[in-house]
C-alpha cells in the first residue's frame, strides 16, 4: 500500500508539473502568434489600399488617356479631338473667374494637377453672318483672323449637355507656332485636355452657333455681383446648355461678364430658328451697380470688330459693309455661297473660314485661305 500511495504521489506531482509548465508555454506562444496575426492583417490591409489606389488611378487616367489617344491630324495644320473626360463646367461657373489668371489657374488645377501653364492671347478680328439656302436650312459663315496657328476642331459629348463642335486655335496653348509644342508630341497632346475652354466659335446639335470677335479697348470688366463669367467659359456654357438665342442671352443675364483679352469683346450668337443676335458689354458712364458696363443684345445677321449697340452701321468697317450688302443682293445662299462671302471678306492674316450647317449639326471648314479645298466637319468624323 506505501508503493501505491508513494507512486500515486509521484504521478500526481508529474501531473501537477506537466499542468503547471502548459499554461506558462502557450502563455509565451500567445504573444507571438497575435503579432503574427496583427502583421498579417497590416499587409493585407496595406495591399487593399494599394490595389483601392491602383484602381482610382486607373479610373481617374482612363477619362483623359481615352481622350488624348482620340487626337488626329486630320490635314496640315488641322486636328481633331473626341472629348470624353470631364472639364468640369459647373465648377467653371462657380469659379468667379474675371481674370486672364483666374481663367490659367482653373485650367491649371483642373486639367494639369495645379502645373502653371501660360497662354497666348492675340486680336481676334473677324467677320459672322447668319444667310439661308430656298429650302430654308440656315448657315453661319465665320472668319477667324489670328496670328498664325494650327486648328483644332473639339468635339465634346458631356453627359448633361448637348453635343457639341468647336473650333480652338492651337497658338493660344502655344502649340504649333515658333518655339511652340508640337502638336502631335506628347506635352502638345497633354495641353489639348484644355482644349473645350479654348473654343472661339462653335456650333452645338439644337442648332445654336457662337462666335468671340474682339473690339477696342477697355477690357470688359463688369462687377454687379453676380457671379463672374470669362469669355471662354461664357462660349462654353452656351454651347453646352442653351439651345436658342434668347436662352443663350438669358444665361449670360445671370453673370457679370469679363472679357478674356485686353480688348472688351462681344458675342455673336445664332440658331436654327434664323434668330442672330450681338451680345456687348459697353461701359455707360454712369458707374451704377455695374461698375460702368451693361449688358445690350442687337438683333443683326452680321458681325464684325465695332460696336453694333451704338446704332450706327454704316462706314464703321468695311467688312460689315461688303457682307451686308452681299446678303441684301443675294439673301439667299447655300453653303457654297456663303464661303464665297467669307471669302469675300478674308484677310491676309485669316486662319480659317467656318460655314455651320445650322439646320445638320455640321462645319465646312477652309484653312489659310485656300478656297479650293474645303474640309468637311460632322459628328462621323470623330468616330
Amino acid at each position: 500500500m506505501e508503493n501505491i500511495k508513494e507512486n500515486t504521489t509521484e504521478i500526481s506531482e508529474e501531473a501537477m508539473e506537466q499542468n503547471l509548465s502548459e499554461p506558462a508555454k502557450e502563455a509565451s506562444e500567445v504573444p507571438i502568434k497575435k503579432k503574427r496575426k496583427l502583421f498579417k492583417r497590416i499587409i493585407c490591409s496595406l495591399g487593399i489600399v494599394l490595389l483601392l489606389l491602383i484602381i482610382a488611378a486607373a479610373v481617374s487616367l482612363y477619362s483623359p488617356v481615352k481622350t488624348i489617344m482620340t487626337i488626329e491630324q486630320v490635314d496640315e495644320g488641322f486636328y481633331k479631338i473626341d472629348y470624353n473626360h470631364d472639364y468640369r463646367l459647373d465648377k467653371a461657373l462657380a469659379a468667379n473667374i474675371s481674370t486672364e489668371d483666374d481663367f490659367l489657374r482653373f485650367i491649371s488645377d483642373t486639367f494639369f494637377l495645379g502645373i502653371p501653364i501660360e497662354a497666348n492671347q492675340d486680336y481676334v478680328a473677324c467677320s459672322t453672318f447668319l444667310t439661308q439656302d430656298e429650302d430654308g436650312k440656315y448657315f453661319a459663315g465665320r472668319n477667324f483672323d489670328y496670328s498664325e496657328t494650327d486648328l483644332l476642331t473639339v468635339y465634346t459629348h458631356p453627359k448633361d449637355g448637348y453635343a457639341s463642335i468647336g473650333m480652338a486655335p492651337l497658338g493660344s496653348l502655344n502649340i504649333g507656332i515658333p518655339d511652340g509644342f508640337d502638336a502631335m508630341s506628347n506635352i502638345g497632346r497633354i495641353l489639348m485636355l484644355a482644349s473645350p475652354y479654348m473654343c472661339v466659335d462653335g456650333i452645338n446639335e439644337k442648332g445654336l452657333m457662337v462666335a468671340v470677335l474682339d473690339l477696342d479697348p477697355p477690357r470688359v470688366m463688369q462687377d454687379s455681383g453676380k457671379p463672374k463669367i470669362d469669355t471662354m467659359v461664357a462660349v462654353r456654357m452656351l454651347l453646352d446648355r442653351a439651345a436658342t438665342a434668347d436662352e443663350a442671352v438669358e444665361m449670360l443675364r445671370q453673370y457679370d461678364f469679363n472679357s478674356m483679352s485686353r480688348m472688351a469683346q462681344h458675342l455673336y450668337i445664332a440658331d436654327a430658328q434664323g434668330n442672330s443676335v450681338v451680345v456687348e458689354w459697353q461701359m455707360n458712364n454712369t458707374f451704377g451697380n455695374n461698375k460702368g458696363f451693361e449688358m445690350h443684345v442687337t438683333e443683326s445677321p452680321v458681325c464684325t470688330n465695332f460696336w453694333l449697340c451704338n446704332g450706327e452701321t454704316k462706314g464703321k468697317c468695311n467688312r460689315f459693309d461688303t457682307l451686308t450688302k452681299r446678303l441684301a443682293d443675294k439673301p439667299v445662299n447655300t453653303a457654297a455661297d456663303a464661303m464665297e462671302n467669307l471669302s469675300a471678306v478674308s484677310v491676309s492674316w485669316t486662319e480659317w473660314s467656318c460655314v455651320y450647317n445650322i439646320s445638320d449639326f455640321s462645319v465646312d471648314v477652309v484653312l489659310d485661305n485656300k478656297h479650293d479645298k474645303v474640309l468637311h466637319v460632322d459628328q462621323p468624323l470623330f468616330e
